[in-house]
């Protein structure tokens, strides 16, 4: 079973001065007996080496970190536009995992073309930021990610709530267990909303 965190759009210190204590504490607890296989880093983290080396502290394997439209002014400059993980599952099918911020579509968080992104790259899951406002979408058999942003930083359609995105697939079924974590700031409590795929024959389903 891979463990897989999706997050990004943390904006420090420019639109928040640091990642809610909240967050903190319950990535801590979800690593705590397994660490994260892979993280993905939608983008816009401007500049925070403390939350980097954090973040790194709770993957075991490897911390992929796309540029955002944000980051030309801070320290993740260099970083590229796309990253991707390719997962075998059972014998002889491979799940592509992609990663964007996703300021190249217009109107921001457009499906359609976020679909077409993943069709040109070979993409099954694209993973993307940039709105701040997360979603879980299954595109005809592409499924559209966004984990919002790690900070509930502000943008146009932002919840203003701090989220994130775990993954657990299964590399010997195909099945993939989503987890959506919102904090929600004026309840003061978490929600956390559970969605289940399976992976088959090159095509994401719905798996109830």
């Amino acid at each position: 079973m891979l463990k897989l965190l999706g997050i990004g759009d943390s904006h420090l210190p420019r639109r928040a001065k640091s990642v809610p204590d909240q967050i903190i504490k319950k990535l801590e607890q979800l690593a705590e007996t397994e660490k994260f296989d892979y993280t993905l880093f939608t983008g816009d983290l401007v500049n925070a080496p403390k939350f980097m080396n954090f973040l790194n502290l709770i993957t075991k394997k490897d911390l992929f970190i796309v540029i955002g439209n944000m980051d030309y002014y801070g320290g993740n400059r260099d970083a590229p536009a796309f990253q991707n993980l390719n997962i075998s599952i059972g014998n002889n099918d491979n799940l592509i995992v992609g990663l964007t911020h996703g300021h190249q579509v217009s109107p921001r968080g457009d499906h359609s073309q976020l679909e077409l992104i993943a069709i040109e790259k070979n993409f099954n899951i694209l993973i993307s930021g940039h709105t701040h406002k997360e979603e879980i979408f299954l595109q005809k058999d592409i499924l559209l990610l966004n984990p919002g942003s790690a900070t509930g930083a502000w943008s146009f359609i932002a919840s203003g709530n701090p989220s994130f995105i775990t993954l657990s697939i299964n590399e010997k079924t195909g099945e993939i267990t989503l987890c959506l974590y919102q904090y929600d700031v004026r309840a003061t409590k978490f929600k956390d909303l559970k969605f289940y795929f399976v992976y088959e024959n090159n095509i994401i389903r719905h798996k109830y």
